[in-house]
Parts: structure tokens; C-alpha cells; sequence
């Protein structure tokens, strides 16, 4: 499966490490993808002012299928 577009919207107040933290989700979510699992629609996670590795994970986690998601 090859990614065409990933979208990541993070909160202001995570201004100051945004690139960092959007390169962690996008990479979490790339190795989901090539264990097997697929996006099912936009997936939206609220911060409550988490970490982008904890956001990566919940991100990961809510893909459909392979080994992370359900």
C-alpha cells in the first residue's frame, strides 16, 4: 500500500515540537501500515496535552486490522 497523504493537526500548544511530533505519528502510522492495517476514515485523537510518541500509539492503535488495531 503506498500512503498518498497524511494529515496531522496538532493542537497550539504543541507549537514548539510539532514538526517532531508530527514525524513520530507519521512515522508509527507507516509501520502500522506496513504490518498489515489499514486507515478506516480520519482519525482524531484529543491531546489532553500528551507527547506525540503517546499520540502516535493511540493513533496506530486506531487503525483497523493488522497488529495494532481491531
Amino acid at each position: 500500500m503506498k500512503l498518498k497523504r497524511l494529515t496531522v493537526k496538532l493542537p497550539a500548544s504543541m507549537a514548539a515540537t510539532a514538526s517532531h511530533d508530527a514525524r513520530a505519528i507519521a512515522e508509527a502510522v507507516g509501520q502500522a501500515l506496513a504490518k498489515g492495517a489499514q486507515p478506516d476514515g480520519p482519525i482524531t485523537i484529543p491531546s489532553h496535552r500528551q507527547r506525540g510518541a503517546v499520540l502516535a500509539s493511540q493513533v496506530t492503535s486506531s487503525l483497523k486490522g493488522g497488529r495494532n488495531g481491531g
